[in-house]
């Protein structure tokens, strides 16, 4: 390589991206980049990831016309918080080995490098290991942990899908888009479903491997979170909220116990989906907190997050029912339309748990903010059918 693995955006250069995209196969062998024209994507686009479209200038070969680089986000906190959750390894594994061969629209990859360190699966030993110690002492050990920004190089190079439409997490989407969302989201579940589910690995783990140290997370957050959440909740989500208190471990453990496992994509939301010009959705991105669990909370997260507050519960039951019959047809028999509307419900109030390490991440400007209002507001309308 002509230079090391870029850290930052900033740290790219012609010569870098020549060899790596040679070596890569992504462009011809003759090819040779002399520039290129940078364009940020804006606030709100990437919270533990910078994100830039790269405009390649050939003297020589050829080669795609841009691509889109992203890398741990420059924001300390926000990177410091990724690193301890293990997203930048994980997307780049994602890429590169566990959805090689599943059929998922994603980008094209160009490349996808992460310099590992040799400490990664001692890492994921220590947490389980650390599972043993008093909750108060892993709350210590969290905070430690979520200091700790110094990220090894890691960045992908990817397809650029401009063509494509964007969802809009801000906007939200009408019924009729989040059904032919969730039928792609029900074949991708339906092809690790169960016994088929990818085995585990260091940066590919269940939800609930160390359900205590995400707990510890969620005590040391709590009083933030709620007070956060005070201002855009209802009183009856709030009281869902207040009650995880005591709830929030065993629901972990519980779900991940009783419902049947897949891969997750964990973050299955608009702003991470692409559609084609004929409505299909054409891709699928941001893999860094793909794992193994119950597909409800992708089903859950998608839903709590997309719809209008004012979208009726039958509406929801219809997308529901939707999303079952396509992972009936893609061969899941062992799964009722009603144990699918228990897990649902479930899945809710295990978000709200989860959702207590939004107080580890800043937000930025305007649309990160909108994004988080309308995520509540919308978040709060699907909480209403759950009983207290």
């Amino acid at each position: 390589m002509a230079t090391m693995t870029p850290s930052r955006l900033d740290d790219i250069t012609s010569d870098w991206l020549t060899d790596v995209l040679r070596e890569e196969g992504a462009i011809s062998p003759d090819a040779q980049i002399t520039g290129f024209e940078r364009t940020d994507l804006g606030d709100g686009e990437g919270f533990v990831g910078d994100i830039a479209r790269l405009r390649l200038i050939y003297t020589s070969g050829s080669g795609p016309a841009t691509v889109i680089a992203k890398v741990p986000t420059a924001v300390e906190l926000n990177r410091a918080t990724g690193k301890s959750l293990g997203v930048y390894e994980r997307e780049v594994r994602a890429y590169d080995t566990l959805l090689v061969d599943i059929d998922v629209p994603r980008p094209v990859v160009h490349a996808a490098i992460y310099d590992a360190t040799g400490d990664e699966e001692a890492f994921l030993d220590q947490l389980i290991k650390a599972e043993r110690l008093p909750l108060f002492l892993l709350r210590l050990l969290l905070r430690r942990v979520q200091t700790d920004a110094d990220v090894p190089p890691c960045i992908l190079l990817l397809e650029d899908l401009a063509a494509a439409e964007m969802g809009d997490q801000v906007a939200g989407c009408d019924p009729t888009r989040a059904a032919i969302a969730l039928g792609v989201l029900a074949r991708l579940h339906a092809t690790a479903w169960g016994d088929a589910c990818p085995p585990l690995r260091h940066w590919f783990t269940n939800g609930d491997i160390v359900p205590r140290l995400f707990h510890a997370q969620y005590k040391n957050n709590r009083r933030s979170f709620e007070a956060f959440a005070a201002e855009r909740l209802s009183d009856h989500a709030m009281a869902h909220v207040k009650a995880i208190r005591k709830t929030g471990l065993e629901r972990i453990t519980r779900m991940h116990e009783a419902a049947p496992r897949t891969i997750l994509h964990g973050d299955f939301r608009l702003d991470n989906l692409f559609f084609a010009a004929d409505g299909s959705l054409a891709a699928i991105i941001d893999w860094q907190t793909v794992n193994r669990g119950p597909g409800a909370l992708d089903v859950a997260y998608f839903i709590a997050g997309s719809l209008p507050p004012e979208t009726p519960e039958s509406t929801i039951d219809d997308l529901l029912r939707g999303y079952h019959e396509v992972l009936v047809a893609s061969g899941v028999g062992d799964y009722s339309f009603e144990r699918l509307m228990a897990d649902y419900e479930e899945s809710l109030l295990l978000l709200l748990h989860r959702m207590s390490g939004l107080d580890q991440l800043e937000f930025g400007d305007e649309r990160g903010v909108a994004l988080m209002d309308s995520w509540f507001e919308r978040f709060d309308a699907r909480l209403q059918r759950v009983p207290q």
